[in-house]
């Protein structure tokens, strides 16, 4: 059968909070399905802002993407997902990720990622299916929790953010659905649906029991340079935190990015990736993310799915071309010229947002 994905959009925490809220209505009133907020560092709280939303709004599928277990416990978390859920009358779901550089200021080592997710993730569940959980686990504890209020749903989908091999394959065990971050050729996604695969298979499930996400960053723009500029320095950010799996992506380091980024001594802060990110050559960018003309990034998307039409969602954060009409004009073109025009033909699978 031909059919769409869902189509969602992730507003970072740094624009002002009324803004955040306003974009969110302005995504579903374009269309968009879901409405995901970052968490990453001290930016504005995304549970704040998602609650916000949830008034602003009536449709749109709700949730952290992602948050994690090491800055905000999984029993809070699950607490704060089910009033989230409360508020919104059920459209609410669980992103959970292994943190970005957050943990750093607040003196949090990221100890054993893989492990930290399937611990969250069992601690979630359990509390928000109203029962009383005990773990004592290599990162995440609790003794006797219980949520003080019975959730509205004791289903509230739980994602995983990863990348990783390992953290791939867990998310494919324990996960309702996998949010594959800024992999945008068939390459990557065959690198990363193999250990989904693995995963899901040890808990007795297939890769089609997974509802898989797409995550791009994303520019929408007359210029395809322009575009491709605005994504650059978190391009730059992927390519350091990815450094492990380049190999297996078949992506070779550029040397002329490599240099900037160890004059940095691998710093993720904005200086060191934006200048790194001036150096990168296009294809890398196209492999990253997605940007260019709307044809270009029609064709980009189309590709992909035409591979993997197991893809159930498709997200993107929308940067404002330089000199561009903002991030609100990246939101409306894309949905219009890229997502009202792209058609999957599924051989039976399950599509849609939770």
């Amino acid at each position: 059968m031909t059919d769409q994905p869902a189509w969602g959009v992730a507003l970072p925490g740094d624009l002002p909070a009324r803004e955040t809220v306003a974009l969110a209505r302005e995504a579903e009133a374009l269309g968009y399905d879901n409405v995901w907020v970052n968490d990453d560092r001290l930016q504005r709280d995304p549970i704040a802002l998602l609650s916000a939303i949830a008034g602003a709004t009536t449709r749109v599928v709700l949730g952290p993407g992602v948050t994690n277990p090491y800055t905000r416990h999984p029993a809070l978390l699950a607490s704060a997902v089910a009033t989230l859920d409360e508020l919104s009358g059920g459209r609410a779901v669980l992103g959970l990720g292994t943190g970005g550089t957050g943990h750093r200021p607040l003196g949090i080592r990221r100890e054993a990622p893989a492990a930290a997710l399937r611990e969250a993730v069992a601690v979630a569940r359990g509390l928000l299916a109203g029962e009383e959980v005990t773990l004592d686990g290599r990162v995440v504890r609790t003794d006797a929790a219980r949520l003080d209020f019975a959730p509205v749903r004791a289903d509230v989908p739980i994602y995983v953010g990863a990348r990783g091999p390992r953290v791939l394959e867990v998310a494919g065990e324990v996960a309702d659905g996998v949010i594959v971050g800024n992999l945008a050729t068939a390459e990557g996604w065959s690198y990363a649906t193999a250990r989904i695969a693995r995963g899901a298979a040890r808990a007795g499930r297939r890769l089609e029991d997974v509802r898989l996400v797409a995550w791009f960053y994303c520019c929408v723009a007359d210029d395809p340079g322009a575009a491709l500029d605005a994504i650059r320095p978190m391009v730059a950010t992927s390519l350091a935190t990815s450094r492990p799996i380049l190999g297996e992506l078949g992506v070779e380091l550029p040397g002329r990015y490599a240099d900037a980024m160890e004059a940095h001594g691998w710093s993720l802060e904005r200086a060191a990736v934006t200048a790194a990110g001036k150096l990168l050559p296009e294809d890398v960018l196209r492999r990253f993310g997605l940007a260019g003309t709307p044809e270009q990034c029609r064709a980009a998307l189309a590709r992909l799915l035409a591979a993997f039409p197991e893809i159930a969602q498709v997200v993107i954060v929308p940067y404002a071309p330089p000199g561009g009409g903002g991030v609100r004009e990246t939101l409306a073109r894309f949905h219009a010229e890229i997502a009202s025009r792209t058609e999957v033909r599924r051989p039976g699978a399950r599509a849609g947002s939770p």
